[in-house]
């Protein structure tokens, strides 16, 4: 039900067809997807007692800043891709040049529905404002993503590889659970429980999109399968490899339930949203054969 509220909101927020944006901003926002990010939004929202009303913009606001990284991504400058979730990226079902548009509306639309987010102080929602600023700038998503860009053949040392993967990936999950929290007024002591989850969350989401792209078929990804390899990109397989990997995601399994436990809050809902994902980002046909899961 949570994920269908999301799904209504999202159609509701981009629904103007009088230009050929707003059809291809529909066509990536609308995809098939988990909604992770915004779930997480309304998850710690929730368990600090706040109406869902309250979190259901800032949630959208958040998958369109993921939405608008994922077309931005997968551009010719960028990783050149041709399929997102099974079907043809924005570039190639629309074009280039309409696809780099409907990206920068979406980063900037974001910020506008946070703007004026109803049942919110203007304190809170100028907390959000900034901190998805800072998530989605240079010392978050786009400073990641750069260091990616310039790291392309290259073997990146250990530091360097997690502060791109913390850019790229943590910075705005970690964002989502800080939005739950400003708007559940969570205390203090919640919100530094949450960003060390965040970038925990963050690690294991970016170790298991490098082991998958190095494991799993394209049938299973929504995309091409190896194609990191084929890019010569940074990746966490590339400095551990795949046993190191699924080491690193263990310890990072453990200290995530770890932190779980230590919120003021009722952990269960976010527990099993998070548990749930890491499954889904995980689970194969080989993982099936053998009865494996990540939690």
């Amino acid at each position: 039900m949570t994920s269908q509220i999301i799904e209504q909101r999202l159609d509701t927020l981009v629904q103007d067809a009088s230009l050929p944006i707003y059809d291809a901003a529909r066509y990536s926002l609308l995809s098939p997807g988990k909604r992770f990010r915004p779930l997480l939004v309304l998850t710690v929202a929730q368990a600090f007692q706040s109406p869902l009303s309250h979190a259901i913009d800032p949630a959208c606001a958040i998958e369109m800043i993921h939405t608008y990284s994922l077309i931005h991504d997968d551009l010719p400058c960028m990783d050149n891709d041709d399929l997102r979730r099974g079907r043809p990226t924005l570039h190639r079902a629309f074009s280039e040049g309409l696809a780099l548009l409907t990206g920068d509306y979406l980063l900037t639309y974001a910020f506008e529905v946070l703007g004026v987010a109803p049942h919110l102080s203007t304190e809170q929602k100028l907390k959000l404002i900034q901190l998805l600023s800072h998530a989605a700038g240079a010392q978050g998503m786009i400073g990641g993503q750069a260091i990616d860009i310039v790291s392309v053949g290259k073997v990146l040392d250990e530091p360097t590889l997690l502060q791109m993967h913390r850019g790229k990936t943590a910075a705005l999950l970690t964002c989502a659970l800080l939005f739950g929290a400003v708007i559940g007024n969570a205390p203090s002591s919640a919100h530094s429980l949450l960003r060390v989850l965040g970038e925990q969350l963050g690690l294991a989401f970016q170790f298991l999109d490098d082991l998958l792209d190095a494991t799993a078929s394209q049938e299973q990804l929504g995309k091409e399968a190896g194609g990191d390899r084929k890019k010569k990109k940074p990746t966490a397989i590339q400095f551990y490899g795949v046993d190191g990997v699924e080491k690193k995601l263990k310890e990072l399994e453990l200290s995530i339930e770890k932190n779980l436990a230590k919120l003021p809050c009722d952990p269960i809902a976010l527990r099993s949203l998070i548990h749930k994902n890491l499954q889904k980002r995980r689970y194969t046909e080989r993982d099936s054969r053998i009865g494996f899961g990540l939690m």
